[in-house]
C-alpha cells in the first residue's frame, strides 16, 4: 500500500488517492483540508513521494522533486521531538526528529535560491548536515554531541528564516519556472496554509493552477477552506479531512513515539516542556486586564507574556485561550452578545494579519491589546 501512513490515520482518503493514481485519474491540482493534526502534511508528503517515485524517503525528505511551502511555525513540534529523542535516543526517534526538520527545510529547494536569502539558505544547509549521520544509540556522548550541534544550528536557522516571509509573488514565480524544467520524474509542491497568503501570491497561485505543466502536481493545505476564494476552489479536487478519534491519537501516539496520550497537540505541548498551568494563567491575566480592569498590561507584563510564548512558539494557543475565556464570558453573563463578538473579531483579524503579512507576534500583541480597550 504506497500511503501506509496514511491509511493508519485517514483510510478512506488514502484508498480514494490510490484508486484515482492507479487509475490515472489523479488531478494535478488538489486541496487537503481539516484541522491540525488529522495527517494533511503527512498525506501531502507521502503522495508527493509516490508521484516521484521516491517511496522510501519519507523520513529523510532528501527529494530535489519535492518543494513545499507553509506559514506553519514548527517550532514546538521539532522541540517535543528534540526532547523525546534526548530522552529515548533510539533510532525511531531520531528519524522522528529528522522528518520534522526536513519537512520545514523543504522550503529552502535550490529552485527558490535568491541572492536576497543567501543566509537563510546557508543556516538551512549546515542545519541539514547535521542531520545526515546518525548517533550510535549506545553512545550517549556523542548523542549530546549531536544536540548541542543541533540546537545550535537550528536557533541560527531560526534566527535567520524570520527576516524572510513564505508565500511571496516572486516565490511562485519561481515555482512556475522550476515546473517547466524537463524532467524524468514528476514534481510536486506543497503550499500549506494557503489561506494566509496575500492578494497579490493568490493571483500568481492562480496562474499556476490553471494549466499546470505536465507531469507537475500542486497540492493546496489548508486549515480552513472557507477562506479559500472560489477562483483557487474551483480549479482543484478537495479531499476533507475528519478530525482523528481519541483512540487513533492514542495509537498513533504509542505506535510513533513509545508514550501514552489521546490528543496529539496535548502530546506535543507537553513533549515541548511547555507549562500549560502557566499558559492559562496569562490568558485568564491578559483577558481580565483587559475585559474587567480595563487597563491593560504594563511594557514589563507584556515583555515576559512575549518571551514565554516566543519560546514555545505558542501564540495560537495563547489566542485559542483567550477566545474561550471571552466565550465562558459570555455564557456566564459577564459580556453581551456585542462586546464579546467585537471581542472575537479583533483576535481574529489581528492574528491573521500577523499570519497573511509576516508580521511579528509582539506587534499582533499589541494590536488585539488596542482594539479590545478602545471597546
Amino acid at each position: 500500500m504506497p500511503l501506509l501512513r496514511s491509511a493508519r490515520t485517514q483510510k478512506q482518503i488514502a484508498m480514494r488517492l490510490e484508486d484515482e493514481m492507479k487509475a490515472l485519474r489523479l488531478p494535478q491540482s488538489i486541496l487537503f483540508s481539516g484541522s491540525p493534526y488529522t495527517s494533511r502534511m503527512t498525506t501531502a508528503l507521502e503522495l508527493a513521494l509516490c508521484l516521484s517515485g521516491e517511496e522510501d524517503k519519507f523520513d529523510t525528505l532528501e527529494s530535489a522533486n519535492i518543494i513545499a511551502l507553509s506559514s506553519r511555525d514548527s517550532t514546538l513540534r521539532i522541540r517535543a521531538l528534540r526532547n523525546l529523542y534526548e530522552k529515548d535516543m533510539t533510532s525511531s526517534a531520531f528519524l522522528n526528529l529528522v522528518h520534522e526538520v526536513r519537512v520545514m527545510l523543504l522550503s529552502c529547494h535550490e529552485a527558490l535560491y535568491t541572492n536576497s536569502d543567501k543566509e537563510v539558505f546557508a543556516a538551512a544547509s549546515e542545519l541539514s548536515s547535521i542531520l545526515m549521520e546518525e548517533p550510535a544509540p549506545d553512545d550517549s556522548q556523542a548523542s549530546s554531541q549531536f544536540l548541542s550541534a543541533f540546537d545550535k544550528a537550528y536557533d541560527l536557522f531560526i534566527s535567520k528564516r524570520r527576516k524572510s516571509s513564505l508565500f511571496t509573488i516572486d516565490q511562485i514565480r519561481l515555482i512556475q519556472s522550476y515546473l517547466q524544467q524537463n524532467s524524468e520524474q514528476n514534481k510536486v509542491v506543497i503550499l500549506e496554509n494557503i489561506e494566509d497568503v496575500s492578494t497579490g501570491a493568490v493571483n500568481s497561485i492562480l496562474k499556476l493552477l490553471e494549466e499546470p505543466p505536465e507531469g507537475a502536481y500542486i497540492i493546496l493545505v489548508s486549515q480552513n477552506a472557507g477562506r479559500i476564494i472560489d477562483t483557487i476552489l474551483s480549479r482543484v479536487r478537495h479531499y476533507e479531512f475528519p478530525s482523528l478519534s481519541a483512540e487513533c491519537q492514542r495509537t498513533l501516539i504509542r505506535d510513533s513515539y513509545r508514550r501514552d496520550g489521546s490528543d496529539l497537540e496535548e502530546f506535543f505541548l507537553i513533549s515541548s516542556g511547555l507549562d500549560l498551568d502557566q499558559l492559562n494563567i496569562f490568558a485568564e491575566e491578559f483577558i481580565y486586564r483587559l475585559l474587567v480592569r480595563k487597563d491593560g498590561l504594563t511594557t514589563e507584563e507584556t515583555n515576559s507574556l512575549c518571551t514565554f510564548l516566543d519560546s514555545f512558539s505558542a501564540w495560537r494557543l495563547f489566542l485559542e485561550k483567550c477566545v474561550c475565556l471571552a466565550e465562558d464570558g459570555f455564557r456566564q453573563g459577564k459580556l453581551d452578545t456585542h462586546i464579546c463578538d467585537r471581542v472575537l473579531g479583533i483576535i481574529s483579524r489581528c492574528y491573521n494579519n500577523s499570519q497573511v503579512y509576516a508580521q511579528n507576534r509582539r506587534v499582533m500583541l499589541e494590536n488585539i491589546h488596542r482594539g479590545i480597550l478602545a471597546l
